[in-house]
């Protein structure tokens, strides 16, 4: 029931959001009247398809904001897409029926009125309209089964969505009963539900937790089902796996899994590879041979030995490969590249620790990528050693191994440069790796990239 009028109020604001806009570009067009005479049909097409990319924003990526009001920033950020969507398939139209008399006065004087007319929907119209919708149906009541902690938090929630038309009738728990705690009535046990669900006006059962016992939530839904009362159960199953869970369906089957990976998309990796081969040959091609040069002139005069240092790191699902770097440190200590190198390390000759700072030391992975050892982005590839020491420290290290390596990371723009020590900071950049894996897209990629660029013409401080 929830689910479902959560669904109706959404789809009632996106039509209303609809009428709005179309209102208001109706309305800027009378304001423009320096438009001349004839154009009518032609702006009501463009009307159609910023509508158009309006509801195909709102299918693609829908929103569970509830009947609250939603914080400004959420409400911001849904305007934001719905704008870019509307102007993307209005522009889209433009150049492929290449029509290029829409006026430049009404198109752009009208993106900030869109923009504000979407986020005061998105602001305001869940509440208005759930409280307009439900407003006659708050005599339902609704029962509470668990513990007393959760069933607090449900309590909020409804109170919080009170326009859902539901009130508590109270609880049944297994806790003690606290006389001077008066928030929540107590009615019983979970064993006394058959006797309070002849309560009237009682429509909804919600299980605050999913009940331990083995055979209970048969017997809970038996007992619901046969009065006609709805049940809800609140998914606690995170706190059982200690992660949160997904939840998807294939050919009849459900399944839980611990993490969503937008990478195992087949179309997503292609269009990954395609970024990193469009950033890499031309890095390749132009920067790396001059680089290259200029490396090894400053390596004869102040460090002679090897122009690269190749090193195994581990990669995509733990396959060892051979890592390229130009080489920072003399040689004339056999072990100067086991361990990271600090700030001020000896082993490092000046050149050397430019490179460090600039990153530029990292330039000649770009033929990794071009190899398909690596990606762009992506974590950073580390030795097995220092992959099992992130693993007892965090316990999840090795989840990084599920996507290729990168030269660049949401780990290293987040300042966690070099390889870090204390097992704090090993905790922090894997769940760095992690955030980027669940959360992949072709657009974090090129913002990752450009704030990485950002950091090699202006290097924040680092401790290699």
């Amino acid at each position: 029931m929830i689910l479902d009028r959560n669904k109706g109020i959404q789809r009632l604001v996106l039509l209303c959001e609809c009428c709005m806009v179309s209102i208001a570009f109706w309305v800027w067009f009378e304001i423009c009247w320096v438009l001349p005479v004839g154009v009518f049909w032609r702006y009501l097409v463009y009307n159609e398809f910023i509508v158009l990319g309006l509801a195909l924003v709102s299918w693609r990526f829908p929103t569970n904001v509830g009947l609250q009001t939603p914080p400004l920033e959420e409400a911001s950020r849904l305007a934001v897409r719905q704008l870019a969507g509307s102007l993307f398939i209005l522009l889209l139209y433009l150049v492929a029926a290449r029509d290029d008399r829409m006026s430049r006065v009404f198109f752009f004087s009208f993106i900030p009125a869109l923009y504000l007319i979407l986020f005061a929907c998105n602001r305001f119209l869940p509440g208005l309209i759930g409280k307009f919708t439900f407003r006659r149906r708050l005599e339902q009541k609704v029962l509470l089964v668990g513990s007393r902690n959760k069933a607090a938090v449900v309590k909020r929630w409804l109170d919080m969505n009170h326009f859902l038309g539901l009130q508590i009738l109270g609880l049944l728990t297994e806790d003690e009963v606290d006389q001077a705690d008066e928030s929540l009535r107590i009615l019983g046990r979970p064993e006394d539900l058959e006797k309070v669900l002849g309560e009237p006006c009682l429509l909804q059962v919600i299980m605050v937790e999913f009940p331990r016992g083995n055979g209970s939530m048969r017997d809970f839904t038996n007992l619901c089902e046969g009065r006609g009362i709805r049940l809800l159960v609140v998914a606690d199953l995170d706190e059982i796996f200690g992660h949160p869970l997904v939840v998807f369906k294939d050919h009849g089957m459900f399944f839980m899994g611990l993490r969503e990976e937008p990478l195992e998309d087949p179309l997503n990796r292609f269009f990954k590879r395609c970024l990193d081969i469009m950033v890499s040959v031309p890095v390749v091609v132009l920067i790396l041979p001059p680089l290259t040069v200029l490396t090894w002139i400053f390596q004869r005069l102040q460090s002679p030995g090897p122009l690269f240092f190749l090193q195994p790191r581990e990669g995509l699902q733990k396959r060892s490969f051979r890592v390229f770097k130009y080489r920072s440190m003399h040689m004339t200590d056999p072990t100067n590249e086991s361990r990271p190198a600090s700030r001020h390390d000896p082993r490092l000759y000046p050149y050397g620790r430019l490179m460090r700072k600039t990153s530029l030391d990292e330039f000649p992975q770009f033929i990794n990528v071009l190899r398909g050892e690596m990606s762009v982005v992506g974590p950073r590839p580390q030795l097995a050693s220092y992959i099992e020491k992130c693993q007892k420290a965090s316990g999840r290290a090795y989840v990084r191994n599920l996507v290729k390596p990168g030269i660049t990371g949401l780990a290293q723009i987040r300042e966690a440069r070099g390889c870090p020590e204390t097992p704090e900071l090993m905790v922090w950049r894997t769940r760095c790796d992690i955030e980027y894996l669940e959360n992949w897209s072709l657009l974090l990629d090129i913002w990752l990239i450009i704030l990485t660029a950002t950091q090699v013409l202006f290097p924040p401080k680092s401790p290699t």
